[in-house]
């Protein structure tokens, strides 16, 4: 509901037993009147705020509801993967392969995650304190960590 989404930081952090957090997006849809995921977004993206402010795992994505539209799931799923989602629960198994497809790392990704963490690994036996990537990105901390996530993911 509405103010269940107002609350998420609340009930993420109600219970030290509480893992992660997520959306019922069909009561959610019905109780704001929006019909497609851009009515989402914002809710979405608190609800992954919440749950990372909570230091609790990033959520998963409530069920794509129609298992006919594979397309519309990848397109949704990639969406929710840009805001910061990890997952997707399924209602059919026609959609798991989808739903896992998206969310995986692709190679680029991995390819990317393996350079920083490498080019980190090189200027930290160098004693170098600043280094760049060769498209001129610098690393930071924050980097890095996102790069394991993304080798955790493909490990």
């Amino acid at each position: 509901s509405a103010l269940g989404v107002e609350r998420a930081l609340d009930i993420a952090t109600a219970s030290p037993r509480i893992a992660s957090i997520g959306l019922g997006e069909a009561d959610l849809r019905s109780d704001l009147g929006v019909a497609d995921d851009a009515g989402l977004t914002w809710a979405r993206s608190r609800v992954i705020v919440a749950a990372r402010a909570a230091r609790l795992a990033p959520p998963a994505m409530s069920a794509y509801a129609n298992v006919r539209d594979l397309d519309g799931l990848a397109a949704s799923c990639r969406a929710g993967r840009a805001l910061g989602f990890r997952g997707r629960t399924a209602i059919h198994p026609v959609q798991l392969e989808t739903i896992r497809t998206a969310f995986l790392p692709t190679r680029e990704e991995v390819s990317r995650a393996r350079e920083v963490i490498s080019r980190v690994a090189g200027a930290t036996a160098a004693g170098v304190g600043a280094i760049a990537l060769p498209d001129g990105t610098f690393l930071d901390v924050a980097m890095v960590e996102q790069a394991r996530t993304v080798l955790s993911l493909v490990d």
